[in-house]
């Protein structure tokens, strides 16, 4: 006969691998194809030997080097509270930076957590994600330079389009071709004085951040 405290950790060891192959089927074989993405794969090796404490320190370094397929696995983690005390502000803060990286995933998890967090509070993070995304930009990081123009352009309550243009057009001016579209697109959304503004802006940034 099983007892009540058998069960419940049996109960308890389920969870834990359906919590796991939720995190591997979540990345696809492709999504470890580069060096990088090496060291995520390490992480989820990390999780499933159960040494959570140095897998979730490695997810963290990874995320806070802007691994887009990181902050999407840390936020998940955060908002579950699983292998750790939930963290809703810290979720919404990396789901929300995986989404301007392109995991449109991570829109899921930013709707669930808009039931919990103000409109305050989610204010305060994403002002928080935008310092903490111009300075990867500004260090050469080039899809900080994209999500940061996402930001602004569509990440606000009301849309920075002079802002929006100045990363755009420095994402242009460092090679990212894709870019330029948008950039076009908002430049039809500035009036003579805006666009000088963000003309002036985006040659003093670019020069910060090549030199």
């Amino acid at each position: 006969m099983i007892s009540y405290f058998d069960s419940f950790g049996i109960k308890l060891k389920l969870i834990f691998y359906t919590f796991l192959l939720v995190i591997y089927f979540s990345f696809t074989p492709q999504s470890f194809a580069n060096d990088n993405n090496k060291n995520l794969e390490n992480v989820y090796q990390l999780l499933q030997e159960k040494n959570f404490k140095d897998g979730l320190q490695e997810l963290k370094v990874l995320a806070e080097e802007n691994n887009v397929e990181a902050q999407l696995l840390f936020s998940k983690i955060l908002f579950s509270g699983d292998l750790t005390p939930q963290d809703f502000e810290a979720s919404y803060f990396w789901g929300s930076s995986a989404l301007l990286g392109g995991l449109n995933k991570s829109n899921i998890i930013i709707e669930k957590l808009s039931e919990y967090l103000t409109d305050d509070k989610i204010k305060k993070i994403k002002e928080n994600l935008r310092v903490f995304l111009e300075k990867k930009a500004l260090g050469k990081d080039k899809r900080a330079i994209i999500q940061i123009a996402k930001l602004y352009e569509t990440f606000l309550e009301q849309p920075d389009y002079v802002n929006a243009y100045t990363w755009y057009s420095i994402a242009v001016a460092q090679g990212i071709k894709t870019a330029k579209n948008k950039r076009d697109e908002i430049l039809n959304e500035l009036n003579e004085k805006d666009l000088l503004e963000a003309q002036t802006l985006s040659i003093k940034l670019f020069k910060q951040i090549n030199n």
